[in-house]
């Protein structure tokens, strides 16, 4: 149970809300403050766009980045799970890993995969849109970050029952 769980859902689910305080704010901080010091205004008028040279290359990173720390929070998580087991339930370690690999199928890291890149698209979007919709004062750049924050996260819980719903459908 740990293992699918770890590995479908809650370990891209973790991810996608630490990164939401922590990348998800900087992205809104730094475009926010290039907002306030018209460093956008000044690409503009370069004749360069916001959009593909601000906000698409952050979006790329996390939506590739996602996926990878995905992997190391569920690895996390599983071994978290046996140290629970061994040293509260009295499992030993090798019919606890042996267990967890049955039950783990390919299917679920390709959904956790999955989940992981969704969920960094969005906390991308969430902060570049926040930062580019920044004010011009310094108030509005931490506006913009704590709304990023919470705009990630709810996009995060909305998107885990879309595809909860996806993956019930199709029989994932």
């Amino acid at each position: 149970l740990v293992g699918i769980a770890m590995i479908r859902v809650m370990g891209a689910i973790m991810t996608g809300i630490i990164m939401a305080g922590r990348t998800g704010a900087a992205f809104a901080a730094e475009l926010g403050t290039m907002q306030v010091n018209e460093e956008i205004d000044a690409l503009q008028t370069l004749g360069g766009s916001a959009m593909e040279l601000l906000v698409l290359p952050r979006r790329i990173a996390l939506a590739l980045m996602m996926p990878l720390l995905t992997l190391y929070a569920s690895l996390m998580g599983v071994l978290g799970g046996m140290f629970v087991s061994v040293t509260t339930f009295d499992i030993g370690v090798v019919e606890y890993l042996h267990r967890t690999r049955e039950a783990v199928d390919i299917r679920h890291f390709v959904v956790g995969v999955i989940n992981a890149a969704v969920y960094g698209i969005l906390v991308a979007i969430a902060g570049c849109y926040h930062g580019i919709k920044c004010g011009r004062s310094s108030s509005a750049v931490g506006a913009a970050a704590t709304s990023a924050v919470v705009s990630g996260i709810l996009l995060i819980v909305i998107a885990t029952a879309f595809l909860t719903v996806i993956y019930n459908v199709l029989g994932v």
